[in-house]
């Protein structure tokens, strides 16, 4: 755990050499991530009754789509199209960040106006791979509650080792998109191609800035923690309302890792692409760093 934290802190010091130069490449998952807390906090609006108005206005749709206990076929249809969106919205920013960060890569100058118009150009490819992303994402869920249904705490592990291959498989699909501007079965088999190419067909390895993403969020969960303690043992106006600083500090130091995490993960994920399809290692990381996001396949 400790070498992968090493290496992990190592990958994202070198990409933020990219967004120190670059900042506002910060922005586009800070937009996505805004859009997102809308889209949700709509839904949960929607759903308290304490909130009058908004629970009032939409109480007829959710009584169509059902109780809770027996859900009409809308509602399943309702909350595919719901993932649908919000995987659209990931995806459609993805591809702009992918964009600025190739061109920051090669000695270009990103802009996020040039990252969302790329974006655009390439609706088609992001609908169709926003579809087919979270088809295959419900269908893996479906699959791992079963093996756990059967299989318990081995099923779980069965389902968890298909997502992660899946996973690996699709890692440079939104590259791919961005670069070749194929369609999503295209761009999948492209993926799994290069994987194959570069690193062999058995996978072990992972791309580790993940990990100190959990880091910081573990740490952000505690100041978080520890100020909802301070208010609900005290009172939120004790100790000069500290309790509710820390809250609130927890609550933007975990958006604003969760931003910065992002970033830094898809700058590295564009390098590593542009080293396993030209081999040539982009002027802000160095060949180890990009070796190391995978391990390869084990010689005989």
């Amino acid at each position: 755990m400790a070498g992968r934290l090493s290496r992990g802190w190592s990958m994202a010091k070198a990409s933020f050499t990219v967004l120190k130069q670059y900042p506002k490449l910060a922005i586009l998952p800070a937009m996505s991530g805004a859009i997102f807390l809308l889209i949700a906090g709509a839904i949960l609006a929607s759903l308290l009754p304490q909130l009058g108005g908004a629970h009032n206005a939409t109480s007829s749709i959710w009584n169509w789509l059902g109780d809770g206990k027996s859900p009409s076929v809308w509602f399943y249809v309702a909350g595919f199209a719901t993932l649908f969106v919000m995987t659209t919205i990931a995806i459609f920013f993805n591809v702009a960040l992918i964009h600025c960060a190739l061109r920051a890569h090669t000695g270009e100058r990103p802009s996020i106006r040039g990252g969302l118009a790329a974006a655009v150009s390439l609706l088609p490819q992001i609908l169709g791979w926003a579809f087919i992303a979270t088809t295959i994402g419900i269908v893996l869920n479906m699959i791992t509650d079963a093996l756990k249904e059967y299989l318990g705490f081995l099923g779980g592990l069965l389902g968890g080792l298909l997502e992660f291959s899946w996973a690996v498989i699709t890692y440079f699909v939104v590259p791919v998109l961005v670069t070749e501007k194929v369609g999503p079965i295209t761009a999948v088999k492209r993926s799994a191609s290069i994987l194959r190419s570069k690193w062999g067909e058995s996978l072990a390895g992972e791309a580790r800035i993940g990990l100190l993403g959990m880091l910081f969020f573990l740490l952000s969960a505690l100041i978080f923690a520890g100020g909802a303690a301070l208010v609900f043992s005290k009172g939120a106006t004790a100790v000069a309302g500290l309790g509710v600083i820390l809250m609130v500090l927890g609550v933007l130091a975990t958006i604003v890792s969760m931003v910065v995490v992002q970033t830094l993960s898809t700058i590295f994920q564009s390098g590593v692409y542009i080293y396993a399809t030209t081999g040539q290692v982009p002027s802000s990381l160095d060949r180890d760093l990009l070796e190391s996001a995978f391990q390869p396949k084990a010689k005989k």
